[in-house]
């Protein structure tokens, strides 16, 4: 019998439009930054449309991780939803959803994930720290596009 999945759900703004904040989750170069295996991704490949997959590979904390997702829904620069593994945690694609909604400041971005209870945790101090990097990038692209 599977366990029910849980939705684990953040909410972050950013002062940029919500096409930046888009981009950088299907570009690439910019991805390599700050999504998931970041400082150290050794290979990361973006095929940001329906059908199309993504693989994310690098380091932490010493030990390779993967991350490999299937795109199952992309409407730019609103919505993203994919299936994810890493495999290093679970062996059963997870399903994501990030909402981009237009703000007087810039957009807010919603992400839910649905997983196990006992990676509720791990997947909050994750997506945490990931949308804390993306802030980063997303401040430092500014000031180099500026």
């Amino acid at each position: 019998k599977t366990k029910q999945l849980i939705d684990v759900r953040f909410t972050r703004p950013f002062s940029v439009p919500p096409q930046r904040v888009f981009d950088a989750w299907t570009d690439s170069k910019t991805a390599g930054k700050w999504l998931f295996a970041v400082g150290q991704s050794s290979c990361v490949e973006i095929d940001a449309r329906v059908g199309g997959w993504f693989y994310v590979a690098g380091r932490r904390n010493g030990q390779k991780v993967e991350y490999v997702g299937e795109y199952l829904d992309v409407v730019r620069p609103h919505r993203l939803v994919f299936a994810l593994l890493a495999e290093k945690y679970s062996l059963n694609f997870e399903r994501v959803t990030v909402e981009l909604n237009v703000r007087e400041s810039g957009c807010e971005l919603s992400l839910t994930h649905a997983t196990k209870p006992e990676f509720m945790q791990l997947a909050r101090r994750d997506w945490a720290n990931v949308f804390a990097r993306l802030a980063v990038v997303l401040a430092q692209t500014g000031r180099n596009a500026a």
